[in-house]
C-alpha cells in the first residue's frame, strides 16, 4: 500500500466517525448538530485545501529534485575526464560525449567514423565482447575499454528478444602521463655486456712493448670514451676484457649507430697492418641481472664463434647481429687442435659408441669430416656409424665408393637406424654444421646425451643443446681441414685409408675451390698429409665429374642470369637432377666474372622448398644476407632454405636483401676513402 492509498483511507474513517458523532448531537440537540455540521464542512474545505497545496508543493519539489538530478548526471556524463563514444555495428559514431569529441580531428569526414580516430581499428576483433586494450594516437595514449550494448530497435513499440540491436561503448581514458614515465623509466633499465679485444694476441707476436703499449692504450681509450659518453659504467675484467653497464636508451642508440666502436677500433693502424678488431656480448632484456650477465656472456661466446669484429645482442626474445665485416684471420698456432684432438680421444674413451653426421643435403666437406671423425673412432675400436640424410645427392659418388668398399659395410645408415642406434652413453658428433635443425639426423640428434660439435662456419644463435665439446673455427677453410689436424694430433695412431684420406681432401678442395678460397698455410699443410696418407688426386677428381646434362643445364643458368649492382642472380630449372650440385657449381663460376663480387642460385628442393647458394668473393659478407632470410654459412659461401613462397617471391625478397647490404657495403667503402 502507497502512502496516497493510506491517506484516503485515513480520510475515510475520519468521516465515518464524525458522521456518527454528528447523528448522535442531532439526536439531542438538533439545533446543537446544525452549527457542529457547518464548523465541520469548514474545517474540511480548509484542511482539504492545506492538503492540496501541501501535495502541491511537495510535488514541485521533487520535480525540481529530479530535474536537477538529471541535469546533474548529463553535465557529469558530458564532462567526465574520460572519452566516451557508442558506435553501431557499422563504425560509425552514433553518440559522444564532449570530451571525445574535442579529441576528434576537424576533418569532418573522419568523425563520422570511429576509424577516423584510431586508424588501425578492426571493428570486428572486439564487436560482441568487453574487454580494454592500449593505443597511441598522435603523439598520446590511451587505455580503451569496450563494451557491447544492447537497445530496443525504434521501429517496435513492443521489445522481444529478437527485436534488439547492438552497439559498443568506447571508453577512452588518457594515460599519456603515465605512459611517458612509465617509458622513462623503461628507457633507464640497464643493458649488460662485455668486451673483448679478440685479436689482440696475433698482434702482440709482432710488435714491440712500446707498439703493443701505445695499441693498448688507444684501444682501451676509443673503447672507455664510448660507453663513457653514453653515461655507463666500464671496469677492465682482465687486461684484454670489459665489463660494462649502460642504460637502454643509450644501447639502442648504439644499436641504430650499429656500433660505430667497431669501424673506429678497425680503423687503428698497427706495423704488422692487420686491423685490431674487438667483439661484443650484450643482454638487453628485461631479466633479472644473474640472467642478464649469463647471457651477455653466451652472446659474446656467439661473437667470438662467428669469428670476432661483431657484436650479437640478446634483445628480448631475438638474437640481433652486427658488424662481422672483416674476415677472420688465420691462427699461426695448432695448440688448440691439440688441446681439442685429446679432449675428444677422451670422450670417445667413455663412451660405448660413435655416431657421426654432418648436415642435411650434405657436400663433401660435411661427409669428408664425418668419414675422418670415423676413422678416429674405428682406431680405439669403438662401434661407429655416419647418419646420412635422405637427400645426399650432392656426394652421390663418394657415398656409392664407401658402401662397395669391403672395409666400410654397415658404416652408413640412415636417420631411423642412427635413432636405434642412440644409446644413453652414445657420443653423437655433428660436422660442418652447428644448428639442431640442419643436421643430417635430428632425431638421433635430440635423443643423445653426449654431444660434439666440430664445425667452420659462423656461430649462429640457434646453436646445438649442451655440447661437451665445441670446436669452432669460422678463420679455417673447411671442417677437413680441421679434422684432419685433430687426426694428427690423436693420441691413438690413426691409419688413415686411401678412400677416407681421398674424402678428406675433396672436402677441403669443395669448399676452397681448387685451394683459391679461404686458404692458408695450414691448408696446404693438411692437403700434403692427406696426400702423404694416400689421398687419390684422380678420385678426387672423378667425384668432381660432371655430366654432359649438367653442363648444358648449368651453361642455360649462367646465359640467364640477371646482373644486379654487381651481383649475379639466377635459378635452376624446375625439374632438374643434382639441382643442389648444379646451383653450387653455376654460383662459383659466376663470381669469377668480372665486376661480379656475389652470385645467388636459386632452386627447388625436393621437399617443394626454394633453395638458395650464395657465393662471394670476400668483399660482400653472403653469410649475413643468408641470416637475414633464415640461413646461414661462411663469410665467402653460405645458403639458406626458403619456404611457404614462390620461386620469384623469394627470388625477390632474397634480392633486395642482397641489395641492402650491398648498397651499405658502398657506403661504407666511400666514407673509408673520404
Amino acid at each position: 500500500m502507497d502512502i496516497q492509498t493510506e491517506y484516503s483511507s485515513i480520510e475515510i474513517t475520519a468521516a465515518v466517525l464524525i458522521l456518527i458523532l454528528l447523528g448522535i448531537i442531532f439526536y439531542l440537540n438538533w439545533q446543537l448538530a446544525m452549527l457542529a455540521c457547518i464548523v465541520v464542512i469548514a474545517a474540511y474545505l480548509y484542511v482539504g485545501r492545506t492538503i492540496r497545496r501541501g501535495r502541491h508543493f511537495r510535488k514541485a519539489q521533487f520535480d525540481c529534485m529530479a530535474k536537477g538530478i538529471t541535469q546533474a548526471s548529463t553535465f557529469a556524463l558530458q564532462n567526465l575526464p574520460v572519452g566516451i563514444v557508442i558506435i553501431d555495428e557499422h563504425n560509425v559514431i552514433c553518440w559522444s560525449n564532449s570530451v571525445f569529441r574535442d579529441w576528434l580531428p576537424s576533418d569532418s569526414d573522419k568523425t563520422i567514423k570511429l576509424s577516423g580516430f584510431i586508424p588501425t581499428l578492426r571493428i570486428d576483433k572486439y564487436w560482441g565482447k568487453s574487454g580494454f586494450f592500449h593505443e597511441e594516437i598522435d603523439g598520446k595514449y590511451y587505455r580503451v575499454l569496450y563494451k557491447t550494448l544492447v537497445a530496443p530497435k525504434s521501429n517496435y513499440s513492443d521489445v522481444n528478444s529478437d527485436e534488439l540491436e547492438s552497439y559498443m561503448a568506447f571508453y577512452f581514458d588518457d594515460i599519456t602521463d603515465i605512459e611517458v614515465e612509465k617509458q622513462k623509466a623503461i628507457s633507464m633499465l640497464p643493458a649488460l655486456g662485455f668486451i673483448a679485444m679478440d685479436n689482440i694476441e696475433d698482434l702482440r707476436s709482432g710488435l714491440s712493448d712500446i707498439e703493443y703499449t701505445q695499441l693498448w692504450s688507444d684501444m682501451n681509450r676509443l673503447i672507455v670514451t664510448e660507453i663513457d659518453q653514453h653515461d655507463g659504467f666500464i671496469r677492465n675484467a682482465t687486461e684484454d676484457t670489459y665489463t660494462f653497464s649502460i642504460s637502454k636508451a643509450a644501447m639502442l642508440h648504439m644499436m641504430e649507430s650499429k656500433f660505430s666502436l667497431l669501424d673506429k677500433i678497425r680503423a687503428l693502424t698497427t706495423s704488422k697492418h692487420i686491423p685490431p678488431t674487438i667483439s661484443m656480448g650484450i643482454a638487453l632484456t628485461e631479466d633479472t641481472v644473474k640472467v642478464q650477465g649469463e647471457k651477455a656472456k653466451a652472446a659474446l661466446e656467439i661473437a667470438l664463434g662467428r669469428g670476432g669484429d661483431q657484436v650479437c645482442v640478446y634483445h628480448g626474445e631475438e638474437v640481433k647481429f652486427f658488424g662481422g665485416k672483416s674476415s677472420g684471420n688465420e691462427k699461426n698456432t695448432r695448440v688448440r687442435a691439440r688441446v681439442v684432438s685429446h679432449a675428444l680421444h677422451e670422450i670417445m674413451l667413455d663412451s660405448d659408441r660413435v655416431l657421426v653426421m654432418g648436415h642435411d643435403r650434405e657436400d663433401y666437406d660435411s661427409i669428408g669430416a664425418s668419414v675422418g671423425v670415423a676413422a678416429m673412432a674405428r682406431a680405439l675400436k669403438k662401434p661407429v656409424h655416419i647418419a646420412l640424410s635422405s637427400h645426399p645427392t650432392a656426394v652421390r659418388k663418394l657415398v656409392e665408393v664407401l658402401v662397395e668398399h669391403p672395409d666400410f659395410q654397415g658404416l652408413i645408415i640412415d636417420e631411423e637406424e642412427a635413432a636405434q642406434f642412440v644409446t644413453d652413453n652414445t657420443v653423437v658428433i655433428v660436422t660442418d654444421v652447428h644448428r639442431s635443425e640442419m643436421v643430417a639426423a635430428p632425431s638421433a640428434l635430440k635423443k643423445a646425451n653426449r654431444r660434439v660439435v666440430i664445425d667452420h662456419h659462423r656461430r649462429g644463435s640457434d646453436f646445438i643443446e649442451s655440447p661437451l665439446l665445441t670446436y669452432l673455427e669460422p678463420s679455417t677453410s673447411s671442417t677437413s681441414e680441421l679434422v684432419t689436424e685433430l687426426i694428427q694430433y690423436f693420441p691413438e695412431h690413426v691409419e688413415i685409408k686411401h678412400i677416407e684420406a681421398s674424402g678428406l681432401y675433396a672436402g677441403i678442395v669443395v669448399d676452397t675451390k681448387n685451394f683459391v678460397v679461404q686458404t692458408g698455410a695450414r691448408t696446404f699443410e693438411a692437403a700434403s698429409f692427406l696426400r702423404r696418407s694416400g689421398a687419390d688426386v684422380s678420385l678426387v677428381r672423378h667425384l668432381f665429374m660432371d655430366s654432359f646434362e649438367g653442363m648444358r643445364i648449368r651453361s642455360a643458368m649462367l646465359a640467364s642470369a640477371e646482373e644486379i649492382e654487381n651481383m649475379a642472380f639466377t635459378e635452376a630449372p624446375q625439374d632438374a637432377k643434382n639441382a643442389t650440385v648444379i646451383a653450387a657449381q653455376t654460383g662459383d663460376k659466376l663470381i669469377t666474372l668480372e665486376g661480379i663480387e656475389a652470385s645467388f642460385v636459386f632452386y627447388v628442393l625436393p621437399d617443394g622448398g626454394i633453395g638458395v647458394s650464395a657465393r662471394s668473393q670476400g668483399k660482400l659478407n653472403v653469410q649475413l644476407i643468408m641470416e637475414s632470410v633464415g640461413g646461414g654459412g661462411h663469410r665467402t659461401v653460405a645458403g639458406a632454405q626458403i619456404y611457404n613462397m614462390s620461386m620469384k617471391e623469394a627470388r625477390q625478397w632474397v634480392t633486395e636483401v642482397a641489395v641492402s647490404h650491398m648498397t651499405e657495403l658502398q657506403r661504407e667503402t666511400k666514407e673509408d676513402l673520404t
